[in-house]
């Protein structure tokens, strides 16, 4: 398994961000087609705590909203 970060400007509004994760975790089956990795992408492996940059907001709302403690 590989670990993955998405990095986005400060400046990305809050819905943004969110829409980006929702899209990343509800359409992980298409993105499979193009990276083996995608099926990786799973709610259980999402841990603030192992990010060496801060989380957006808006990712966080998303999380929060799919159990990931926070």
């Amino acid at each position: 398994m590989v670990w993955n970060i998405l990095v986005s400007n400060a400046k990305m509004s809050d819905q943004d961000a969110y829409n980006i994760v929702k899209i990343i975790f509800e359409k992980k089956s298409r993105s499979g087609r193009g990276s083996r990795e995608a099926k990786n992408f799973e709610m259980k492996n999402q841990v603030k705590d192992y990010s060496p940059i801060p989380w957006h907001p808006g990712a966080i709302k998303y999380m929060t909203e799919h159990g990931v403690k926070m």
